[in-house]
């Protein structure tokens, strides 16, 4: 019986360590938004680089990034829906300050094809871009019925009745 004890104590414990991560999570993400934001504020320093319209976009996902963790102690706290919004604000955030917005991660959810399931599901903005223009090349290739003449139908078979 006292393994069992032993065992229900460490789950408890690990559990409770679990939570506690997440809650530090919380607040490191908090503290980290509001030093950026902070040093950002003013026009020196390694913020000084941005343009006013590349801060205000940084500054409008932090107050997203504020806005979610608003009494939060818990990443997990949050909606699926909350945590995916959460994820791209602090993606738009690191993505500003590295200069490399086309490596930043966009994530959405979507159901799951033939449910009602949600999953989430992520990619860089490069590789959106890239589907983007692969899918309008697609669309613009001809087709069999695209190159069809006015002798055949858009299977390829020549028509009946034909009169050049």
């Amino acid at each position: 019986m006292k393994p069992i004890a032993t065992w229900m104590v460490i789950s408890v414990l690990s559990l409770a360590g679990v939570a506690h991560a997440n809650a530090d999570k919380v607040a490191m993400i908090l503290q980290q938004q509001r030093e950026i934001r902070a040093e950002s504020e003013h026009s020196t320093g390694a913020y000084a680089r941005f343009g006013a319209d590349t801060l205000d976009r940084m500054h409008s996902a932090q107050d997203q990034v504020f806005r979610l963790l608003d009494g939060k102690t818990s990443v997990s706290e949050l909606r699926p829906d909350e945590q995916v919004e959460l994820f791209n604000a602090l993606e738009q955030v690191k993505a500003i300050l590295a200069d490399n917005e086309k490596n930043r991660q966009k994530c959405w959810r979507e159901h799951k094809l033939g449910t009602t399931m949600k999953v989430t599901r992520c990619a860089t903005l490069a590789e959106l871009e890239q589907v983007r223009r692969d899918s309008e090349q697609w669309k613009a290739e001809p087709t069999i019925c695209g190159q069809r003449d006015a002798m055949t139908d858009c299977g390829g078979n020549v028509r009946m009745g034909f009169r050049p």
